[in-house]
Protein backbone atom coordinates (compact mmCIF):
# COMPACT_ATOMS: atom_id res chain seq x y z
CA UNK A 1 0.00 0.00 0.00
CA UNK A 2 2.45 2.58 1.00
CA UNK A 3 6.10 2.21 0.31
CA UNK A 4 9.44 4.62 1.04
CA UNK A 5 12.36 3.56 -0.66
CA UNK A 6 15.59 5.14 0.06
CA UNK A 7 13.25 7.88 1.52
CA UNK A 8 15.05 11.17 2.22
CA UNK A 9 12.93 14.56 3.06
CA UNK A 10 15.03 18.45 4.04
CA UNK A 11 13.58 21.53 4.92
CA UNK A 12 12.87 24.53 3.77
CA UNK A 13 16.15 25.45 5.17
CA UNK A 14 18.07 22.54 4.37
CA UNK A 15 18.13 20.62 7.25
CA UNK A 16 17.65 16.88 6.70
CA UNK A 17 14.95 15.57 8.69
CA UNK A 18 14.67 11.84 7.58
CA UNK A 19 18.06 10.15 5.81
CA UNK A 20 17.59 6.83 3.25
CA UNK A 21 14.36 5.99 5.10
CA UNK A 22 13.00 2.53 4.46
CA UNK A 23 9.35 1.50 5.24
CA UNK A 24 6.37 -0.71 4.23
CA UNK A 25 2.93 -0.34 5.42
CA UNK A 26 0.17 -3.04 4.51
CA UNK A 27 -3.51 -2.16 3.24
CA UNK A 28 -5.28 -1.75 6.08
CA UNK A 29 -2.87 -1.20 9.00
CA UNK A 30 -3.16 1.67 11.29
CA UNK A 31 0.15 3.33 12.50
CA UNK A 32 1.68 5.43 14.89
CA UNK A 33 4.15 7.86 14.54
CA UNK A 34 6.00 10.48 17.03
CA UNK A 35 8.50 12.47 17.82
CA UNK A 36 9.44 16.14 19.17
CA UNK A 37 8.59 18.56 18.01
CA UNK A 38 9.53 19.95 14.49
CA UNK A 39 11.19 16.77 14.28
CA UNK A 40 9.87 16.14 10.58
CA UNK A 41 6.31 14.13 10.96
CA UNK A 42 4.18 16.84 9.69
CA UNK A 43 6.37 16.94 6.77
CA UNK A 44 6.51 13.45 6.31
CA UNK A 45 2.75 13.63 6.23
CA UNK A 46 2.65 15.99 3.64
CA UNK A 47 5.10 13.97 1.36
CA UNK A 48 3.05 11.07 1.62
CA UNK A 49 -0.05 13.13 0.82
CA UNK A 50 1.75 14.08 -2.44
CA UNK A 51 1.51 18.00 -1.41
CA UNK A 52 5.24 17.84 -0.95
CA UNK A 53 7.98 16.47 -2.97
CA UNK A 54 11.13 14.29 -1.00
CA UNK A 55 14.35 15.42 -1.38
CA UNK A 56 15.63 12.22 -3.04
CA UNK A 57 14.00 8.54 -2.81
CA UNK A 58 10.89 7.03 -4.22
CA UNK A 59 7.38 6.78 -2.41
CA UNK A 60 5.05 3.73 -3.70
CA UNK A 61 1.07 3.93 -3.51
CA UNK A 62 -0.88 1.70 -4.17
CA UNK A 63 1.71 -0.61 -6.09
CA UNK A 64 2.91 2.74 -8.00
CA UNK A 65 6.17 4.81 -8.22
CA UNK A 66 4.74 8.59 -7.98
CA UNK A 67 7.65 9.37 -9.76
CA UNK A 68 6.06 7.61 -12.89
CA UNK A 69 2.35 8.84 -12.79
CA UNK A 70 1.40 11.24 -15.33
CA UNK A 71 -0.68 14.23 -14.10
CA UNK A 72 -4.03 12.15 -14.14
CA UNK A 73 -2.92 9.75 -12.44
CA UNK A 74 -1.47 11.79 -9.29
CA UNK A 75 -4.71 13.38 -9.41
CA UNK A 76 -6.75 10.27 -8.80
CA UNK A 77 -4.24 8.66 -6.61
CA UNK A 78 -4.54 11.92 -4.08
CA UNK A 79 -8.46 11.37 -4.16
CA UNK A 80 -8.22 8.32 -2.68
CA UNK A 81 -6.13 10.26 0.36
CA UNK A 82 -8.02 11.93 3.22
CA UNK A 83 -5.83 14.23 4.97
CA UNK A 84 -6.64 15.64 8.79
CA UNK A 85 -3.48 18.36 9.07
CA UNK A 86 -3.83 21.43 12.08
CA UNK A 87 -4.84 23.60 9.67
CA UNK A 88 -7.83 23.78 7.96
CA UNK A 89 -7.61 24.61 4.60
CA UNK A 90 -11.44 24.75 4.44
CA UNK A 91 -12.84 27.79 1.58
CA UNK A 92 -14.10 30.50 4.13
CA UNK A 93 -16.86 31.13 1.85
CA UNK A 94 -18.59 28.66 1.52
CA UNK A 95 -20.97 26.54 4.22
CA UNK A 96 -19.66 23.48 6.43
CA UNK A 97 -21.83 21.15 4.49
CA UNK A 98 -20.22 22.07 1.30
CA UNK A 99 -16.54 22.00 2.82
CA UNK A 100 -17.44 18.40 3.94
CA UNK A 101 -18.58 16.55 0.56
CA UNK A 102 -16.13 18.78 -1.59
CA UNK A 103 -14.32 15.45 -2.38
CA UNK A 104 -17.32 14.17 -3.72
CA UNK A 105 -18.27 16.50 -6.26
CA UNK A 106 -14.87 16.50 -7.54
CA UNK A 107 -15.29 12.78 -7.48
CA UNK A 108 -18.67 13.20 -9.29
CA UNK A 109 -20.31 11.84 -6.88
CA UNK A 110 -24.54 11.54 -7.27
CA UNK A 111 -26.14 13.95 -5.27
CA UNK A 112 -28.42 11.37 -3.56
CA UNK A 113 -25.05 9.39 -2.58
CA UNK A 114 -23.97 12.55 -0.64
CA UNK A 115 -27.07 13.06 1.00
CA UNK A 116 -26.83 9.61 2.25
CA UNK A 117 -22.61 10.05 3.70
CA UNK A 118 -23.64 13.16 5.23
CA UNK A 119 -26.86 11.52 7.10
CA UNK A 120 -24.36 8.83 8.59
CA UNK A 121 -22.00 11.02 8.91
CA UNK A 122 -22.83 13.43 11.12
CA UNK A 123 -25.13 12.72 13.46
CA UNK A 124 -21.78 10.20 14.62
CA UNK A 125 -19.64 13.48 14.92
CA UNK A 126 -22.33 15.66 16.67
CA UNK A 127 -21.83 18.40 13.89
CA UNK A 128 -26.11 18.29 12.71
CA UNK A 129 -26.27 21.60 14.55
CA UNK A 130 -23.45 23.58 12.67
CA UNK A 131 -24.02 22.21 9.41
CA UNK A 132 -24.84 24.91 8.06
CA UNK A 133 -22.62 27.94 9.24
CA UNK A 134 -19.98 29.32 7.94
CA UNK A 135 -16.50 27.62 8.98
CA UNK A 136 -15.13 31.24 10.57
CA UNK A 137 -18.31 30.68 13.23
CA UNK A 138 -17.29 26.88 14.43
CA UNK A 139 -14.98 26.62 17.25
CA UNK A 140 -11.60 24.85 16.70
CA UNK A 141 -12.86 21.19 18.07
CA UNK A 142 -15.79 21.44 15.24
CA UNK A 143 -12.91 22.86 12.71
CA UNK A 144 -11.20 19.64 13.89
CA UNK A 145 -14.13 17.06 13.40
CA UNK A 146 -15.54 18.85 10.55
CA UNK A 147 -12.00 18.24 8.72
CA UNK A 148 -12.42 14.17 9.63
CA UNK A 149 -15.55 14.38 8.35
CA UNK A 150 -14.12 15.50 5.01
CA UNK A 151 -11.60 13.21 5.07
CA UNK A 152 -13.27 10.34 5.57
CA UNK A 153 -16.50 11.23 3.74
CA UNK A 154 -15.28 9.19 0.38
CA UNK A 155 -14.06 6.34 1.92
CA UNK A 156 -10.09 6.75 1.86
CA UNK A 157 -7.78 4.20 0.65
CA UNK A 158 -5.18 6.86 2.99
CA UNK A 159 -6.02 8.44 5.47
CA UNK A 160 -3.26 10.77 7.41
CA UNK A 161 -4.17 12.03 10.94
CA UNK A 162 -1.68 14.48 12.07
CA UNK A 163 -1.34 15.66 15.63
CA UNK A 164 -5.35 14.84 15.41
CA UNK A 165 -6.38 13.85 18.95
CA UNK A 166 -5.72 16.87 21.01
CA UNK A 167 -8.63 19.05 21.88
CA UNK A 168 -11.08 16.00 20.96
CA UNK A 169 -13.45 15.42 23.56
CA UNK A 170 -13.22 11.93 25.04
CA UNK A 171 -16.79 11.09 24.17
CA UNK A 172 -16.41 12.12 20.25
CA UNK A 173 -13.27 9.80 20.73
CA UNK A 174 -15.04 6.56 20.98
CA UNK A 175 -16.97 7.30 17.62
CA UNK A 176 -13.43 8.19 15.89
CA UNK A 177 -12.49 4.95 17.04
CA UNK A 178 -15.23 3.18 15.35
CA UNK A 179 -15.03 4.78 12.51
CA UNK A 180 -11.11 4.39 11.96
CA UNK A 181 -11.84 0.53 12.66
CA UNK A 182 -14.75 0.93 10.16
CA UNK A 183 -12.18 2.46 7.89
CA UNK A 184 -9.59 -0.32 8.58
CA UNK A 185 -11.89 -3.14 7.70
CA UNK A 186 -12.55 -1.77 4.22
CA UNK A 187 -8.93 -1.85 3.32
CA UNK A 188 -8.24 1.89 4.48
CA UNK A 189 -4.46 2.44 5.69
CA UNK A 190 -5.01 4.69 8.55
CA UNK A 191 -1.28 6.57 10.14
CA UNK A 192 -1.92 9.13 12.85
CA UNK A 193 0.90 11.86 13.14
CA UNK A 194 1.56 13.26 16.79
CA UNK A 195 0.69 12.05 20.30
CA UNK A 196 -2.55 10.26 21.31
CA UNK A 197 -4.26 10.52 24.51
CA UNK A 198 -3.42 7.38 26.77
CA UNK A 199 -6.84 6.01 26.65
CA UNK A 200 -7.49 6.16 22.74
CA UNK A 201 -8.79 2.81 22.09
CA UNK A 202 -7.08 2.28 18.82
CA UNK A 203 -5.06 -0.84 18.11
CA UNK A 204 -2.24 -0.15 16.26
CA UNK A 205 -0.53 -2.59 14.09
CA UNK A 206 2.91 -0.73 14.71
CA UNK A 207 4.02 2.35 16.43
CA UNK A 208 7.01 4.11 15.46
CA UNK A 209 8.88 7.22 17.07
CA UNK A 210 11.29 9.61 14.89
CA UNK A 211 14.95 8.83 15.78
CA UNK A 212 18.06 9.91 14.17
CA UNK A 213 16.46 10.59 11.27
CA UNK A 214 14.63 7.57 10.97
CA UNK A 215 12.00 5.74 11.97
CA UNK A 216 12.51 3.33 15.08
CA UNK A 217 9.86 0.66 15.83
CA UNK A 218 8.83 0.58 19.57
Amino acid sequence: MIRLENFSIEDKSGRKLFRDLNLFIPSGSIILIQGKHSIGKTMLARTIALIDKPSYGNLYLFGKSISKLSRSELSNVHNEIGIVFQENHFIDNFDLETNIIFPLILKREKKNDIKQALKELLPWLSLEKVINNKVHHLSLAELKLAQFARAIIGRPRILLLDSFFIEIDKSIQQKINYLILALKKIGTTVIVFGATYDDVAINFSKKYIIYNKNLQER
